[in-house]
């Protein structure tokens, strides 16, 4: 069997396709909204679909790479109750993140005579 060139296989769509793949990796990479020790793949799958004779084969080229998701976000709200007039009021945590933990800053609200807090998350 003769030696199948690559970098002409498939009219240069195969080149194409992979250098295409490994931009998108290395933008993931590049990229501080996600996680740096995430490993990302690149498959690539060459497909070959021979006719009945066996004397023509269709052949399809394809990649798909596997990248790091983004990162979430996190908040927090802290709410209360007024007991007197029913009304709800909360207020957003400021929060900083780090790479193994979370990092709370709580702003203490001064709590009114009748003011319960229902829950902090």
């Amino acid at each position: 069997m003769q030696h199948i060139n690559l970098e002409t296989f498939a009219n240069g769509a195969f080149t194409a396709q992979v250098n295409r793949a490994i931009e998108e990796v290395t933008k993931n990479i590049q990229d501080p909204n996600t996680d740096a020790g995430t490993a990302r793949k690149i498959t690539v799958t060459i497909a070959f679909k021979p006719n009945q004779e066996r004397n023509f084969i269709a052949t399809g080229v394809q990649t798909k790479t596997t990248l790091a998701p983004a990162l979430g976000a996190v908040t927090a709200l802290s709410m209360g109750k007024d007991l007197r007039t029913g009304e709800v009021e909360e207020k957003q945590r400021q929060m900083r993140m780090k790479r193994t933990s979370i990092d709370l800053e709580w702003d203490l609200i001064p709590l009114r005579q009748g003011m319960e807090i229902s829950r902090i998350l």
